[in-house]
């Protein structure tokens, strides 16, 4: 037996405060749902709460959540409330089954809650690091429209395009990323090992160094100083460190976004995967009963830019003067001319869910396309610069040579 300290409130709203002698804390939590309280906090005495507990045992670098843990839980848990499993008992299960210890946590903490009183919306934005806002909104959204069920398979849905771009991305950049590791590598042992001999040949025979050749020899001499490696790292981290800095400020962020959106090619690319999320999610909303005004407030920084966090912010206000949203999203340089037509159409008939999806599929499988070109034209691209990175150290190293042969 141990005991345990709780506060509740009552029917009445007043907090209460006891303890209970009981064998673990599923029992004590029974019976104050016996009577009738709404428990708000629960732990043993003498100690950490059970669950904050496992916590500190579980929560560590190495089982951190990743992004395919919440698209596997969003998809088994929409499976598991369509077939008729209530959310606690689909939690109970997917605690169990869960391989991330951490996650395995936060899932108990949840289902706890829920057994407290909370709704599900209210037990997952207690864990915001590992639920999105756009992810509590939209099942708080489906909760009210009493469509649990249909937002979970919605989400499930649009977490694994999520995923399969991210995915996509990284697999198609394996190959430049070990390109230029592999440039980064040899350019280190060449300048560092190889250069140093022609130094010492160039300096017995008195020659001349032509200003490129005297500039690799410095940054060979300058990568055996132990002191160059702590001001590197030095300026890595202050650079990071100045740039979050600058990057959370409203101006700092509106410069970061507008260049990050007008880069020749990949801007037009970060638009595209801007759009297509923002469409997904716009889709959901709709479709699970959300009126439109309030979907586009739950939508401000799912696009991840501050512009069109600007235009949609427009959009709301043209709406609430009476305005049709097509007529202030033409308005904006931000929603592309197709996107706005099609959204006029969706408005006209009726469908404008579908019209959303249908747009949300286009820039999605856009963006793919992209991605596939890009990715083309960065392997020469990154094969060049190697080439010609070490074919200046090479020809560095021996234009004092040619210059002997001149003068013999």
């Amino acid at each position: 037996m141990a005991t345990f300290d709780y506060k509740a409130k009552n029917t009445e709203g007043t907090l209460l405060k006891g303890s209970i002698d009981a064998q673990n804390q599923e029992i004590v939590m029974s019976r104050l749902r016996k009577k009738g309280l709404y428990i708000i906090d629960l732990k043993r005495k003498g100690g950490e709460s059970e669950g904050l507990a496992k916590k500190q045992v579980s929560f560590s670098f190495f089982n951190r959540i990743r992004s395919r843990d919440i698209v596997v839980f969003t998809r088994q848990f929409a499976t598991l409330i369509s077939s008729g499993m209530s959310l606690i008992e689909s939690l109970a299960v997917l605690e169990k089954q869960t391989s991330n210890p951490k996650f395995a946590v936060i899932i108990g903490d949840i289902r706890r809650d829920i057994e407290s009183g909370y709704s599900l919306s209210e037990a997952m934005s207690k864990h915001e690091k590992t639920f999105r806002k756009i992810y509590i909104s939209l099942i708080r959204a489906g909760e009210a429209a009493g469509v649990i069920d249909m937002t979970l398979t919605s989400l499930a849905v649009f977490l694994e395009k999520e995923e399969s771009i991210r995915l996509k991305v990284r697999n198609k950049t394996a190959y430049p990323k070990f390109v230029m590791g592999f440039a980064v590598v040899i350019t280190f042992v060449i300048i560092v090992f190889m250069v140093p001999t022609f130094k010492d040949i160039y300096a017995e025979l008195g020659v001349q160094l032509p200003v490129m050749t005297q500039i690799i020899i410095s940054i060979g001499d300058l990568f055996k100083k132990i002191w160059f490696y702590g001001v590197l790292l030095l300026v890595i981290i202050g650079g990071r460190l100045l740039f979050r800095k600058i990057i959370n400020t409203p101006s700092g962020r509106e410069l970061f976004d507008n260049i990050k959106i007008n880069i020749p090619k990949l801007g037009s690319l970060m638009r595209t995967l801007s759009l297509g999320r923002l469409n997904r999610q716009f889709a959901i909303l709709l479709q699970t009963g959300v009126p439109i005004l309030a979907a586009l407030e739950i939508l401000k920084g799912v696009a991840d830019n501050v512009h069109v966090d600007n235009a949609l912010a427009a959009v709301k206000k043209g709406i609430r003067e009476g305005d049709n949203m097509s007529i202030p999203m033409s308005k904006s340089s931000i929603f592309p001319l197709m996107m706005v037509q099609m959204i006029a159409v969706g408005e006209k008939t009726g469908n404008l869910d579908e019209m959303v999806n249908k747009i949300a599929d286009f820039y999605e499988e856009e963006a793919s396309t992209s991605i596939d070109i890009l990715i083309t034209v960065l392997e020469p691209m990154m094969l060049l610069l190697v080439a010609i990175l070490i074919g200046m150290i090479v020809i560095s190293m021996y234009l004092p040579m040619f210059n002997v042969y001149q003068n013999m």
